[in-house]
């Protein structure tokens, strides 16, 4: 009888949010003009509380390096309130474990780091209709990748992005 009640009462909650589901893709340029695409899906359990997962790749080479890999994977806390009819905002707070596999250029052999870090953000989101809405967001991936005798000043540990989201 517990069983029942208990699936029930998780029926029920993700029954009262206004979206069950949300995907969505972004592009972003980092800090040091890096491209990275983002694509997450996100599950809600309460009118505007869910959780999200979020990968990040980088797209192209940092110049200082001869290969540059970084990839992010993240999941999140996140809430989504209306400021207006067509207007809401998403802040995100959670962890992002950040791999990075760097190639110098002119030396041989390959540095690696893999760290995970609390990270935040925010969405601004423009709802086109009650399917399909655009964003602009802002996600903080906190302190620089540490890479032995490699200066990372001009790593990315921020970035602004763009995209859109698909309701379920």
């Amino acid at each position: 009888m517990k069983k029942i009640l208990v699936i029930l009462g998780l029926l029920g909650t993700l029954l009262s949010a206004d979206i069950l589901g949300t995907i969505g893709l972004g592009y972003s340029r980092g800090d040091n003009d890096g491209n990275y695409v983002t694509a997450f899906g996100q599950a809600n359990f309460l009118a505007g509380i869910g959780i999200r997962l979020e990968y990040t790749k980088n797209v192209d080479e940092h110049k200082s390096f001869s290969k540059e890999d970084v990839s992010r994977y993240g999941v999140f806390a996140t809430y989504t309130f209306s400021m207006l009819p067509v207007i809401s905002i998403t802040p995100k707070a959670g962890l992002v474990k950040t791999d990075g596999e760097f190639s110098l250029k002119e030396v041989a052999g390959k540095l690696t780091s893999s760290k995970t870090r609390f990270t935040y953000g925010l969405e601004i989101d423009y709802d086109m209709n009650s399917q399909f809405s655009l964003f602009v967001g802002y996600t903080d991936y906190g302190k620089k990748l540490d890479i032995k005798d490699v200066d990372t000043k001009e790593m990315d540990k921020s970035n602004y992005m763009v995209g859109f989201k698909l309701h379920i």
